[in-house]
């Protein structure tokens, strides 16, 4: 499945189509099939091939990208929310901030926890904040008679549990890496410790 959304192979389904094109427009006579299984493999060889490292790269500019967008958001509420609120979405920041760094190797592991992350920055994060910045300031402390809490306290408790999410998220990565950490240990030990001596 990888080798079929890849560049190389799209290249060279794309050569293929235009000799098919090009047979059935009587251009390619009787020797059409094996020009067309041609023209796909010059595709393939042609085309260079992404490797780990690019795709690596690639993503952690999307990472960069994310972080950027992370932190003008995080401007744009100066001034427009309570300062208690602006300082637990500073928190956030940084705890996002701290697994940006990991983020294309989440991703390229096929973490979950890597489309939590990105869809905290771009979505999750600032819908928690769209609604109520449409609600008049002077309203926003006061309790709702049907919520039974103010505007205030819901973004607060919004933010609180997208910190635990965070937090539970910063923990599996932590776990995964001292998991990875203790099985390359095993491995030099086998690999290179030195072999009980036989009386």
């Amino acid at each position: 499945m990888r080798y079929l959304s890849s560049t190389r192979h799209l290249v060279g389904a794309a050569l293929a189509l235009l000799g098919l094109g090009a047979h059935f427009a009587g251009l390619l006579g009787t020797w059409w099939l094996p020009i067309v299984l041609g023209l796909y493999v010059l595709g393939v060889l042609v085309t260079p091939a992404r490797t780990r490292a690019d795709v690596l790269t690639a993503q952690q500019a999307r990472a960069d990208d994310l972080g950027a967008d992370l932190t003008r958001f995080v401007n744009s509420l100066r001034g427009q929310v309570p300062p208690a609120l602006l300082e637990r979405t500073q928190h956030i920041a940084r705890q996002l901030q701290a697994i940006l760094p990991r983020l294309a190797a989440l991703e390229q592991a096929g973490d979950p926890n890597a489309f939590t992350v990105r869809q905290i920055i771009t979505d999750y994060l600032p819908g928690t904040f769209r609604n109520y910045l449409n609600i008049p300031p002077a309203l926003r402390a006061q309790a709702s008679a049907r919520l039974g809490r103010s505007p205030d306290a819901l973004v607060q408790e919004q933010l609180d549990l997208l910190s635990s999410t965070l937090d539970r998220v910063t923990q599996d990565t932590v776990s995964g890496d001292a998991d990875a950490l203790q099985a390359n240990g095993r491995f030099l030990k086998e690999k290179f410790g030195k072999p009980e001596l036989e009386l």
